[in-house]
């Protein structure tokens, strides 16, 4: 992961610094995604400080859960994401596994309005490469596709659509299989400083589905600084009962 690292932070200062032409647009905290991409000549690394997740039998902790996103175009850029720890306890043995996490390298183009501001959509193509371990990571190869689309209400609300479609690797068993999932977002900017975000997300893998429900908040400290919290809840018994998670994110 060292070569990933160096790599990262060597495309970073080729590319040359820019001020900044756009507003800031985190991925966070949002379960689904955004069109919005960052300018060339900057980039942004987003991090979670906690990820906690419940289930009925099991509890999932993640640390640093980070995405790092640099400007490539006007309407494109690079996005690696990684998670270089994770513990997941299973809570009828009494057993904790600590594993890493997969690396999901992707790239996100907008195809109208790269600020994200009116009518905004795009796509997201990913590859996910299995450098973890299971439970944290999959155990295998992955690729996935997002087409995130939002449209303006009004100078408050902002509507948010993300289907996605992924080949990601079996929980249990060998192979490969197709995960198709849904989010729909209603974005409420409340003061120039604080912006809620309430989804429902539908995801069904195999001859499972599972529906959850979240909100979640976020302070712009700065021009380029946020800071986040939120929480999903599962609603039904295939789903997990409950998720919270803070993080910040910084543009450069």
């Amino acid at each position: 992961m060292k070569y990933a690292a160096v790599a990262m932070i060597g495309m970073a200062l080729l590319v040359p610094s820019v001020a900044a032409a756009r507003d800031y647009c985190p991925t966070r905290p949002s379960l689904g995604q955004s069109a919005c991409t960052i300018e060339p000549g900057r980039y942004a690394v987003e991090t979670a400080l906690s990820d906690w997740e419940r289930s009925s039998d099991s509890d999932t902790v993640l640390f640093g859960d980070t995405l790092f996103r640099l400007g490539v175009t006007d309407r494109a850029e690079l996005q690696v994401e990684w998670t270089p720890l994770g513990i997941a306890r299973d809570r009828p043995a009494g057993r904790n596994v600590t594993r890493t996490g997969d690396l999901q390298i992707g790239t996100r183009v907008a195809l109208r309005n790269s600020d994200g501001k009116g009518l905004s959509y795009g796509v997201q193509p990913s590859v996910v490469v299995p450098v973890g371990r299971t439970p944290i990571g999959g155990g295998g190869w992955g690729a996935a596709m997002v087409a995130p689309v939002s449209y303006d209400l009004s100078d408050r609300l902002n509507l948010q659509f993300s289907p996605e479609v992924a080949w990601l690797p079996r929980e249990e068993g060998r192979g490969n299989s197709v995960v198709t999932t849904a989010t729909l977002g209603l974005g409420l900017t409340v003061s120039d400083a604080c912006q809620f975000t309430t989804e429902i997300q539908v995801e069904h893998a195999e001859h499972q589905t599972e529906h959850r429900l979240a909100l979640a908040v976020a302070w712009q400290v700065s021009d380029d600084f946020f800071i986040d919290t939120g929480g999903a809840a599962g609603l039904d018994e295939h789903t997990p009962e409950l998720r919270l998670y803070s993080g910040i994110s910084r543009r450069f």
